[in-house]
């Protein structure tokens, strides 16, 4: 008799069959709309950062490879300036040292600082990313929230919450 009653019952645990669809059909319609428009619009954009973040490394060994070159050429003018100062007197050797000193230091000085600020487009560039993909998220959960309930969020508290929820998703990764 108590399966006889369930059968007769449509209301299982609070819930009606027809909720239950509605709410797959609805899943389905947003899950098919982010594959198709949001995540290859969200996948392009993060492929293009990586290309801009692979294009920032390139430059960076390129001016650690000039500096090399650099430091090369130095290094061959201050063997030529050795050669010199050897038929100098002692005062065009001390100038020479110097000379030498002051263009190794220079070239590392470049060179570090080529790092540097290499170093700093990359984090900045990092940063904006996920910037950039936590107000998408953001937008996208909230434009999905809207349309599941069937309405326009208006309230403030609701996307701070959102915010909330995806800047600690983000820590947590």
């Amino acid at each position: 008799m108590g399966a006889a009653v369930l059968l007769a019952d449509e209301n299982v645990a609070g819930l009606h069959l027809s909720t239950g669809l509605w709410t797959l059909a609805m899943f389905l319609v947003t899950f098919f709309t982010l594959s198709k428009i949001a995540w290859p619009i969200l996948l392009r954009k993060m492929e293009e950062r990586e290309v801009r973040i692979a294009e920032g490394l390139k430059k960076a060994e390129e001016a650690e490879n000039r500096a090399r070159e650099l430091m090369e050429q130095q290094e061959a003018i201050l063997a030529e300036a050795r050669a010199d100062a050897q038929k100098l007197l002692a005062d065009s050797r001390a100038a020479a040292d110097n000379m030498k000193n002051d263009l190794l230091r220079q070239a590392q000085d470049e060179i570090g600082a080529e790092r540097e600020r290499a170093k700093r487009e990359i984090e900045l560039e990092r940063s904006r990313a996920i910037d950039e993909l936590k107000q998408a998220t953001v937008d996208l959960t909230l434009e999905a929230s809207a349309r599941l309930l069937r309405r326009e969020l208006r309230d403030e508290d609701h996307r701070r919450l959102a915010r909330e929820v995806v800047d600690e998703v983000a820590t947590r990764l």
